[in-house]
């Protein structure tokens, strides 16, 4: 049996770990199941130790397994930092940049500011990609991002990552003047007796919402509808008179919706920055670190979004 190690071993053994089960990873490979198999094994073997066990229709690591993955995790990492290093010039002007982001933050904050870095440097390569929060963390402690910009929900980062607090941002209630009439003021009760368009139940932002609410003795609110993109939730709330509750970059500073006077409405949103701990920045990854920091800035103290009291870790 061929027992050589490769990059290819580790990232299909690294797939099976996610996905808990060889079907999947094959699947997701578009290889038969035995390919997948024969991977596992010969890495086993070269490892001397059982790297999974079967509970129901589930693969759980080993002892020996979880070490193998923090191990596999590390080296392709590395092995991802290695190529993007190959082309940077010392000047930033070239190389590349891959951020990943949550969907409202990479697009109504990120890709502007990142907009501008692109232009400012024609020949570098500037990517921002977009995904669920999950799988923007999977993707920095792999290396696939250089970083991450994403609104946060108290989740535990593995030992490879850190965050940075960028911001904390307001939430407001929104509403058109034809639900909430100019100069009303509201009790948070009856704000949030308001028909309300939320997010799915199990989107960061809505979690984190709720979250809050409860903290401060609030029920969840019935939500009117739930939609998946800020965008469609701001559109319906403008169509059919209904209310939301956002940062003000999802909103804009002009339209239908206006924020709602409510008086010890304390709700808010933290914006951070993911990276791993042995991340060794190139010089164009760090004037979009720098673009990113002073342009949120910019953006919030444009339109009043930081939270009065901010945030202390």
């Amino acid at each position: 049996m061929d027992t050589q190690l490769s990059f290819r071993r580790l990232e299909v053994f690294r797939l099976v770990v996610d996905e808990r089960s060889v079907t999947r990873a094959a699947e997701v490979l578009m290889v038969a199941q035995p390919a997948v198999s024969a991977q596992l094994r010969a890495l086993e073997s070269w490892v001397g130790a059982r790297l999974f066990v079967r509970r129901g229709n589930r693969l759980v690591l080993t002892e020996a397994g979880e070490r193998t993955n923090e191990w596999a995790k590390n080296v392709l990492a590395s092995a991802a930092q290695v190529r993007r290093d190959v082309g940077d010039l010392a000047s930033g002007d070239t190389g590349r940049v891959l951020v990943a982001s949550s969907m409202a933050i990479g697009t109504y904050l990120l890709a502007p500011i990142l907009a501008k870095v692109s232009k400012q440097r024609p020949k570098a390569d500037v990517t921002v990609s977009i995904s669920r929060p999950e799988e923007v963390v999977r993707g920095v402690e792999t290396g696939e991002f250089d970083f991450a910009v994403l609104n946060w929900d108290e989740r535990e980062l593995s030992e490879s990552t850190q965050s940075e607090i960028l911001q904390t941002v307001k939430l407001s209630v929104f509403a058109t003047e034809r639900l909430v009439p100019k100069g009303t003021t509201l009790t948070v009760a009856e704000a949030l007796a308001l028909p309300l368009v939320g997010a799915p139940r199990e989107v960061v932002y809505q979690r984190n919402l709720v979250a809050q609410l409860r903290a401060d003795g609030h029920d969840e609110p019935r939500f009117v509808i739930r939609l998946g993109h800020s965008e469609a939730m701001v559109r319906a709330a403008i169509e059919h008179d209904w209310a939301v509750i956002a940062p003000r970059y999802a909103v804009g500073a002009e339209g239908p919706l206006r924020p709602v006077d409510i008086p010890d409405f304390t709700l808010e949103e933290r914006i951070v920055l993911v990276y791993r701990r042995d991340k060794h920045f190139s010089p164009l990854q760090e004037a979009a670190l720098d673009a990113i920091r002073s342009g949120l800035d910019s953006v919030c103290a444009a339109t009043d979004l930081v939270s009065d009291e901010g945030y202390q870790e």
